[in-house]
């Protein structure tokens, strides 16, 4: 049976991230910051190392793409993209679904933010059980615990 597995990206995919990054959030973070190619270049290559960075792999294909980085007690999600042609077709459900499980044995919680001009990323992880814990003016702040809660579904 196959399964969706995580997939290192390699130095030398990184420089090519940025595009995909740009692809994905340009319009979102235009709305709600204003875009400023070289200060989002710059801040990408800051904010995200190389080794943050996994392939979202299914059957030897990438299906997208997610930044995540482990902290002491949870794991962050900086960044998840999965192509176009998979939206809205279960894939990015059950590629968290999956993430999670990858984790489990390691951290309590994954964490991540959400652009608030972005009600479609938030209405979905909503629906994977992430809890908005705190807001301002342009982000919400979700967490979604991964101890056992009485029901089974990765």
């Amino acid at each position: 049976m196959e399964r969706i597995t995580f997939k290192k990206v390699t130095m030398c995919e990184y420089p090519s991230l940025f595009g995909i990054y740009k692809t994905y959030f340009h319009s979102i973070v235009e709305g709600s910051l204003g875009w400023d190619e070289a200060f989002q270049q710059q801040r990408f290559m800051e904010s995200y190392p190389q080794e943050w960075f996994d392939w979202v792999m299914f059957s030897g294909e990438r299906l997208g793409l997610i930044c995540t980085h482990l902290e002491q007690s949870k794991a962050h999600v900086h960044l998840f993209i999965i192509f176009k042609k998979y939206q809205n077709k279960g894939v990015g459900g059950s590629v968290m679904k999956c993430y999670q499980h990858h984790f489990s044995d390691r951290v309590g919680k994954v964490s991540l933010s959400s652009f608030k001009n972005n009600p479609k990323a938030i209405r979905f992880y909503q629906g994977l059980g992430y809890q908005i814990i705190s807001e301002d003016e342009h982000f919400v702040d979700m967490e979604h615990s991964l101890f056992y809660s009485g029901q089974i579904g990765y």
